[in-house]
């Protein structure tokens, strides 16, 4: 199986980023002329939005073999090793799976009751949604029950994003110049069937304080009490800094450590394991404190009966953590492959990466790796040369979490006569 075309650029006038996607897309082409590239994966900078409609009609009449498109809108597009942060700009992926094998859903088109329909039953699913969806965490609970596995990957778009979810159905329309396949809003991505082999993991990039908490006590998004006492003076306590009227600095002193403190919630009693966040670790931003109830303001809403572990975010960690993860998709599929059972005569060849869509966020980037396009070459280090496009986002999903600063890594896997 061949590697997924991909095309990325930049541009000050949208069309000509478009055009060099296209070139570069076309030149990949002629060079797999037996392989049925259908569906279509785009993601575009926060400029490209006034124009997705537009794009997105270019690129369906351009490429007429790509039948179903989905994707989305970013503060970056990541393609490859580069973080395009500039105002126009994109990247588009090609995948050859056969349109059995996968089904376009949206606020229009949902996804069947249990992930099954003419045939087809969801394994897994990739996932655009917009910052303002109400109930968001219940809706990412419901979808990941309508498949098989469990496994959800994808972004939560920011304010002013858009969603891209065009079905084979609505090309005509599109193509002559009907406004559809385009979102502003919602929910929306493509399910898989389970001979659409991805692996996807979780990069949180940030070194636990300690052990966990149980909370005890909430209101909303404050943590009132951990462990049965007052949840400020424990998280003083842990940072080891004094704060009040009458410590020294006042609040200042402890407001510079917290500026660089998440916190980590997860089920009861897990979340860390041999003193690493685990995947059921959702890490939130410490947006505030409550002097007066002793309270600890956190970025979304949590309940009592949970874990917190307190963390910070280290570049040293963030780093050894890409490269681990690298590391263990490898492992993954050679483990694939030792379990593999030979098939009539020949024996089963092993498998590669033939795409790579990389999830990351706005405070990660050149802010905790020292530059801009440095995160990317890590990963791509520790993959190989594989095709990766992706984009930088306000919140990115795991399974049925929203995490915030987080990395997610899908690769989509197939046999290689070439090895890993």
């Amino acid at each position: 199986m061949s590697l997924f075309p991909v095309g990325h650029a930049s541009h000050a006038d949208w069309r000509n980023a478009a055009e060099r996607v296209l070139l570069q897309l076309r030149e990949q082409l002629l060079r797999q002329p037996q392989a049925r590239h259908r569906l279509g994966l785009v993601y575009v900078s926060k400029g490209m939005v006034r124009h997705a409609q537009e794009l997105l009609a270019l690129l369906a009449r351009s490429l007429p073999q790509v039948t179903d498109w989905v994707g989305g809108s970013g503060d970056a597009v990541l393609a490859m090793e580069h973080e395009y942060s500039e105002e126009m700009s994109l990247a588009v992926m090609l995948l050859d799976i056969p349109a059995a094998h996968y089904r376009i859903y949206s606020g229009v088109a949902p996804l069947a009751l249990g992930g099954t329909e003419a045939g087809f039953e969801a394994h897994s699913a990739l996932v655009h949604a917009d910052v303002d969806q109400p109930e968001l965490a219940e809706l990412l609970l419901e979808l990941s029950e309508r498949t098989s596995s469990g496994n959800l990957f994808g972004a939560v778009g920011g304010e002013h994003s858009v969603q891209f979810a065009c079905r084979e159905e609505d090309l005509a329309r599109l193509r002559s110049g009907g406004s559809v396949g385009v979102f502003q809003g919602g929910f929306s991505g493509v399910a898989f069937d389970s001979d659409v082999a991805c692996i996807s993991r979780l990069a949180q990039g940030c070194t636990p304080l300690g052990q966990g908490l149980e909370i005890t006590e909430t209101r909303g998004p404050v943590l009132l009490a951990l462990d049965g006492e007052p949840a400020l003076p424990r998280l003083l306590e842990l940072l080891d800094v004094q704060a009040g009227p009458h410590a020294g600095g006042g609040w200042q002193a402890a407001l510079s450590q917290l500026r660089k403190t998440q916190a980590a919630i997860a089920p009861l009693g897990r979340g860390l394991e041999r003193g690493v966040l685990t995947d059921e670790a959702q890490v939130l931003h410490i947006v505030g404190l409550d002097p007066v109830r002793q309270g600890i303001a956190l970025s979304s809403g949590v309940e009592s009966e949970h874990t917190v572990i307190f963390c910070q975010r280290q570049a040293s960690a963030a780093r050894h953590e890409l490269l681990q993860m690298g590391a263990a998709l490898k492992d993954a599929l050679l483990a694939d492959f030792a379990d593999a059972e030979p098939g009539g005569e020949s024996e089963p060849a092993p498998l590669h990466i033939r795409g790579a869509v990389y999830m990351s966020s706005k405070g990660r980037g050149s802010e905790l790796f020292g530059g801009t396009d440095a995160e990317l070459r890590l990963l791509r280090h520790a993959l190989g040369p594989v095709p990766l496009i992706g984009v930088m986002a306000e919140a990115q999903l795991m399974d049925a979490r929203v995490h915030q600063l987080a990395g997610v890594l899908t690769v989509f896997t197939g046999p290689s006569t070439t090895g890993v």
